[in-house]
């Protein structure tokens, strides 16, 4: 979700198109406005509901915080008042009595309900007051219990409420000398004496409120002193002279303003901004604002970061520029740099009240008074906090925290602890949310927990917010989305593209091809710093049968189905291209010529990026296909293989596991240009992280960005900042990962289209896999292998040997005979692998990672790594109880000369004279026990015991060769894995 607003918004209105979600009338232009920020369903963002301000006024406990305002300082002084006096009146003014009609009273016929004033049951038989929440319509009502409904508005007359009749004439007098309290000492009452009164006169068919429930229970609004001296400390005298010098440079920015509306034209005020190089971007209202800004404290210059354009807001200055293509500035600051000389006028004008103002103009400018970051703390204090509820205070926060190290948890403790709030080092029964930082780990026990005690789980900027704000906030806003199958989006592929579902002509449209134009796109944006993560798809559909043509839209928020819209639009093919085109060069800045031919694409600030996507397997696919190999004509053992190679689940479960977008993206591959891509945005914050040649400030933006155009270029669920290493390494693995599904999707063919059968799909392999008889000496002699070389670390798990399988890839023997003659220190080693690899390793062998993957990750540098102990590697199939079948791989590998080895060194390729590198394990097979294949080839089938080898970082041996040519895979094994536990996570 992106990153929630304040909750209110102040201004003039820009135009007269808003209404009133209160009175329902229109709000002219320029009239004052408040607008509650809510989040938008049809695109990814925060919208302001509009009212008049002087709807939203006349209700009781709307605005809790001069804080929760955003743009209360840019008003008139009279309007700023306004408002600062609703805040600080608190629930007990006069000004705050709630319009009877948006009331209604009765007695509770359930005990379902929670008073939205102390959070407390409303017990079946007591007496309960009903408002519409915020003034908007009829969305659901807020429950009150009635003592707690007369702190919030004791000047509402009840007797005037909706259902006051069909109350009884005890509950009607206890009613009554609630409020009369409530008028009369509203802050002192005590509230355990209307609870009492209440209690006594609830309906005798009701049920009374127990007195152990609340009888120890103080009053839930905190009273405060009715007589407040009138003596100034020298805090109040230093604020008394702040108010009076903001309200005075109000006033003489407000004349101006006002001057400039009735003299200068919209036209006249954008050439006076190009003048003095400001923006000139914005409604009327918005370039007034700037004109007086500069007009009275000077031209701003540029922001010394990205060069953007600085505007006035919030008591500071912010940056509305871009530190990139990808990213925001987030640069802001409150001694902003001005320009040298007088404010300047267009040369050329004639405006009268310009060229006046241009010769009284003052050399020397004065400096902007900003008012306090938080202007309205004292009035806070003053009031005991007595708008703020019980559920909002900091003090109620209970929060659990998962993904951080120890380190960082420890430092979350402190801030946590110190604001106040209460800190759990696990989930208890009484934690409000669980707070995660980084990857959602379906596994993990705490997240396993908070689902299962339906506990909000939400982002890290959750605390963020709440600290910032001094206050418990909703979780609502912040909370993680999640998707499940439901999500899935079905697709059917004709021709080279698919027909998205949520148009409706899946069944009866094609995506239109002109000659080598395919009219289909994908585009997403992701930016950290304001939280967007969306997706825009654009079609044009041709009927099958027929010559309609349709351009169809869907947008939304990536991972999250509740936000967003789609729109189906017939007209005319060249109208259909046309408009396809205007809608792409709208939200790329790029025109489709330049991405189709992948000429001079550039991406542009704050617009979408294409993917390249072809569309893949999906759920219906697997169900279309029941590959029962009942006509095949290959071995039973390798029909079964085949099944675990193609199976969609598999390919599916890996996307999800990665959190990659599946609503708009359904497990279609991205492109291997999109991976790389990815592989050099990572790589980038490799650097970033690892070097020191920036400010602090600078290399965090540089980190933010980099990590926009990585969840910009792989869409995912949960796009975050990237900033520590078992994180980024996580990225690396899922690229790599994509990069094998990308290799299965475009070999084999997943798509709906595709009615190969498993014996041709064997056949796009290249590769000969011949099932072992279980009977056989090299059977026997891998079983012996797999039996012995368990280590005594991995005790997760244990493995059971179901099938073998040999190898022979189409010209691997080939590459590999120079170096079986050349090399002869070789040997049988075991290599794992997740099953969705395996399309791509036994299609293209064992690979070594991309010159544009990053360094990290790899020990001893980019290579292929190999294990002596079976448990070493099968640690890396990734298998869980639900799925416990995996995958393995022994290859001869030509090691020839050994760069040995006891920590880890980061290499392109061993020292001069070295063939391969090998980390000196603490533990290895028993040498006494090992075996030889094919007379020469080596088999370390020993059992683990002590290497003797001192010092050494490593636990267990690691083989690395850096050219494919040394290694030939020859056996293929299908392992069982017997799992203790949940999960496998060995060293």
């Amino acid at each position: 979700m992106a990153n929630p607003p304040k909750p209110w918004k102040v201004e003039y209105a820009k135009s007269s198109r808003s209404s009133c979600k209160t009175c329902k009338n229109n709000i002219d232009k320029e009239k004052l406005r408040l607008g509650k920020m809510v989040q938008a369903t049809q695109f990814d963002g925060f919208m302001p509901m509009w009212n008049h301000a002087s709807c939203i006024l006349k209700k009781a406990n709307q605005i809790k915080s001069l804080d929760d305002v955003e743009g209360l300082d840019l008003l008139r002084w009279e309007d700023q008042q306004k408002i600062k006096k609703y805040v600080e009146s608190g629930p007990s003014s006069n000004s705050t009595a709630v319009a009877v009609n948006d009331c209604g009273i009765e007695v509770s016929q359930t005990s379902r309900a929670t008073c939205k004033r102390c959070n407390e049951k409303i017990i079946k038989g007591e007496v309960r007051i009903s408002t519409k929440p915020d003034g908007q319509g009829t969305k659901g009502l807020a429950w009150h219990h009635a003592n707690c409904f007369v702190e919030l508005s004791p000047s509402t007359q009840v007797e005037k409420l909706s259902g006051w009749d069909s109350l009884s004439a005890q509950d009607q007098k206890a009613i009554r000398a609630l409020t009369k309290k409530g008028t009369s000492t509203a802050r002192n009452v005590d509230t355990q004496e209307n609870k009492d009164l209440l209690q006594q006169s609830t309906s005798t068919t009701g049920t009374k409120r127990k007195k152990g429930v609340s009888g120890e229970q103080k009053s839930k609004v905190p009273k405060v002193e009715e007589t407040v001296s009138g003596t100034k400390s020298p805090a109040e005298g230093n604020d008394s002279e702040l108010e009076q010098k903001l309200e005075a440079q109000t006033k003489e920015l407000w004349a101006i303003k006002d001057e400039l509306k009735k003299h200068v034209t919209t036209a006249e005020l954008r050439v006076m901004l190009e003048a003095n190089n400001q923006d000139t971007a914005g409604s009327e209202l918005d370039l007034r604002d700037r004109c007086a800004d500069g007009m009275l404290f000077g031209a701003l210059a540029s922001c010394p970061i990205c060069s953007g354009s600085l505007h006035y807001s919030g008591g500071e200055y912010r940056c509305h520029g871009y530190l990139s293509a990808w990213s925001k500035c987030s640069y802001s600051t409150t001694e902003p740099e001005r320009q040298k000389g007088k404010w300047k006028i267009p040369e050329e004008t004639s405006n009268e009240y310009l060229c006046k103002w241009f010769k009284s103009q003052k050399a020397k400018k004065p400096v902007r008074v900003l008012p306090p970051p938080s202007s309205n703390k004292s009035s806070q204090a003053a009031i005991g906090l007595s708008q703020q509820s019980k559920g909002e205070r900091l003090e109620d926060l209970k929060v659990a925290i998962v993904g951080l190290s120890t380190e960082s948890m420890e430092e979350w403790k402190r801030k946590i602890e110190g604001s106040g709030a209460v800190f759990h080092a696990k989930i208890k029964k009484d934690s409000n949310c669980l707070v995660l930082s980084g990857e959602m780990d379906d596994q993990d026990p705490e997240i396993r927990k908070a689902r299962r005690m339906k506990i909000p789980i939400v982002r890290e900027d959750y605390l963020v917010e709440c600290i910032k704000r001094q206050k418990k906030l909703p979780f609502e806003q912040y909370k993680i989305e999640t998707v499940g199958s439901s999500s899935m989006v079905t697709v059917k592929v004709k021709g080279r593209s698919a027909v998205h579902e949520a148009s409706g002509l899946q069944d009866s449209g094609h995506i239109l091809e002109d000659g080598k134009s395919i009219y289909n796109t994908t585009l997403n944006m992701s930016d950290l710093s304001t939280g967007i993560n969306s997706y825009y798809i654009l079609q044009i559909i041709q009927e099958d049968k027929g010559s309609g043509f349709y351009v169809f839209r869907k947008w939304g928020r990536v991972g999250n189905d509740k936000i967003g819209g789609s729109k189906l639009e017939e007209m005319s093919k060249s109208d259909a291209t046309q408009e396809f085109k205007r809608l792409f060069l709208e939200k790329t800045g790029n025109p489709w010529e330049a991405w189709e031919q992948k000429h001079n694409f550039q991406k542009q600030p704050g617009r979408f990026y294409p993917l390249d996507i072809d569309y893949g397997v999906n759920k219906q696919v697997s169900q279309k296909k029941n590959w029962n190999g009942a006509n095949s004509q290959l071995a039973p053992p390798l029909v079964e293989l085949m099944k675990i190679l193609f199976n969609v689940e598999t390919y599916r479960a890996a996307m999800m596991e990665f959190e990659i977008n599946m609503s708009e993206m359904p497990l279609g591959k991205l492109s291997k240009s999109n991976i790389q891509k990815g592989f050099e945005a990572l790589t980038e914050i490799q650097n970033l992280l690892n070097g020191s040649n920036h400010e602090p400030s600078v290399r965090e933006s540089l980190i933010v960005d980099a990590s926009n155009r990585f969840f910009t270029l792989i869409p995912s669920i949960h796009p975050h900042v990237i900033r520590d290493e078992e994180d980024f390494k996580s990225k690396v693995k899922m690229l790599e990962a994509l990069q094998d599904i990308e290799i299965a999707s475009r070999l084999v063919g997943f798509d709906v289209d595709d009615d190969d059968s498993l014996d041709e799909k064997y056949k796009k392999l290249r590769c000969n896999i011949t099932p072992l008889p279980h009977d056989s000496e090299d059977y026997r002699l891998v079983e012996k292998y797999l039996l012995t070389t368990h280590a005594p670390t991995h005790k997760d798990w244990s493995l059971e040997l179901e099938e073998v399988f040999t190898l022979e890839r189409d010209g691997e023997f080939d590459k590999f005979a120079p170096y079986r003659e050349k090399l002869k220190n070789r040997m049988l080693l075991w290599h794992g692998s997740r099953l969705t690899n395996f399309v791509g390793i036994l299609s293209q062998g064992l690979r070594i990672a991309p010159p544009e993957a990053p360094t990290t990750g790899y020990m001893f540098g980019k290579g292929i790594y190999f294990a002596d102990l079976v448990s070493k590697s099968a640690q890396y199939c990734y298998t869980d109880k639900k799925n416990p079948v995996g995958l393995m791989i022994l290859s001869e590998v030509a090691l020839g000369e050994v760069y040995e080895l006891k920590k880890a060194l980061y290499m392109e390729k061993p020292p001069k004279g070295k063939h391969s590198t090998k980390g000196l394990g603490m533990k290895k097979p028993q040498e006494s026990e090992y075996a030889k294949w094919r007379d020469d080839v080596i088999v370390p089938c020993g059992k683990p015991v002590s290497s003797n080898v001192k010092s050494s970082e490593l636990m267990y041996n690691e083989y690395i060769v850096y050219n494919t040519a040394q290694v030939k895979m020859q056996f293929l094994l299908k392992v069982r894995f017997q799992h203790k536990r949940q999960g496998n996570k060995g060293e």
